[in-house]
């Protein structure tokens, strides 16, 4: 994205200027000259292109075969987390979101997450990884083998100003040498490997974990599949919202339930109680929110090593999501080990309007 093609995109509303500690950067919102939305330009001219969509694959034989042919492809483990982008830029380690906001939170916490050095020994790499754990201040949910906090799980690597990512084998050299953390890859397959995948995602599923992501070595092509028990507990972490969201967020996860069982077990009994527990006991706890406190809202609770980017992240969330939205339950004045820690709610409107309306007393009329 040359200097032109920012101001084409700034004129006609496709990007947005933005501004921190005096880094200026221009972020598009829609998708300009090939560049996905998400995509950034810095003040020095450096591109940080936005990271692509993957389709999902809804049925794992016959997705692969179709998506993959012969071609080799990897599978390795996709991680529930918050999508970001880090480089180093004029001597520091920048994370940008996958909307392309610069993120204050992950941008913080990145340096003591990675070895530095990399960048130092390779100018222009663009990591793309996933921010994942109870502690993320972007999601309800966190792998099942991040117990506390926030770890990181790098998935791709590029270099500024070159199409596509490094080559599998190049980037797994580099997270040798440099001891990056990385997404499981668990090897290379074919689309008639349908024993060993079959088994893979159902120890995945059995574990809890969301899914695998699967990259063709020769075309790159690139898809994703889940577990089902990845959908479940989406909808068990997010029950309490459900008027919030979309009808599409529960149903599309429905579907993948449905299928996923149809092609690896049948009938499950056990799952089909977990799923009406995860329903349930969501809708529950928000009615129980609503009597206690009067509204219903999600929890979180992150640590910064700079109040500066605490600060800053409250700046955000309240830019973002509205003051009467975002509820700060609390903001420290002192270190904890360390850290400063803050917490605070995002205020789910229509579930807590429709419930205290209901809980006191008011007539619904369907």
């Amino acid at each position: 994205m040359d200097a032109l093609t920012a101001k084409t995109a700034l004129e006609k509303g496709k990007a947005s200027r933005h501004e921190f500690e005096g880094l200026h950067y221009i972020r598009l919102h829609d998708s300009v000259a090939r560049l996905p939305k998400g995509s950034v330009r810095l003040d020095d001219g450096t591109v940080v292109p936005g990271y692509p969509s993957i389709g999902r694959i809804q049925a794992l034989g016959p997705g692969l075969a179709k998506q993959y042919g012969d071609e080799l492809f990897w599978a390795e483990e996709k991680i529930d987390g918050f999508n970001i982008r880090i480089l180093a830029h004029q001597g520091r380690l920048l994370a940008f979101s996958r909307g392309g906001y610069l993120c204050p939170f992950s941008t913080d916490r990145v340096p003591e997450l990675l070895d530095p050095t990399l960048f130092d020994d390779h100018p222009g790499l663009i990591l793309c990884a996933e921010l994942a754990g109870p502690e993320n201040p972007y999601m309800e949910g966190s792998p099942p083998h991040v117990t506390e906090d926030v770890a990181l799980f790098v998935f791709d690597i590029r270099r500024a100003g070159a199409n596509g990512f490094l080559p599998q084998e190049e980037k797994l050299a580099l997270a040798e040498r440099y001891r990056l953390p990385l997404a499981r890859v668990f090897g290379r397959y074919r689309a008639d490997d349908q024993q060993a995948l079959h088994a893979l995602i159902l120890e995945l599923d059995e574990a809890g974990c969301e899914g695998l992501v699967f990259k063709g070595e020769t075309r790159g092509a690139r898809s994703k599949y889940v577990t089902a028990r990845s959908n479940i507990t989406d909808i068990a972490l997010v029950s309490d919202a459900l008027l919030d969201l979309p009808p599409e967020y529960f149903t599309h996860r429905l579907m993948r339930l449905a299928l996923f069982e149809s092609e690896h077990r049948g009938d499950d009994t056990a799952l089909e109680q977990e799923l009406g527990r995860a329903l349930l006991r969501g809708l529950g706890r928000a009615v129980e929110r609503s009597r206690s406190v009067g509204r219903v809202g999600h929890r979180y609770r992150c640590r910064f090593r700079e109040k500066r980017n605490l600060e800053h992240f409250v700046a955000h969330l309240e830019a973002t999501g509205g003051p009467q939205h975002v509820k700060i339950l609390y903001q420290p004045t002192h270190q904890e080990d360390g850290y400063w820690v803050l917490e605070f709610e995002r205020v789910l409107p229509r579930m807590t309007g429709t419930l205290a309306h209901s809980l006191s007393g008011g007539a619904q009329f369907d």
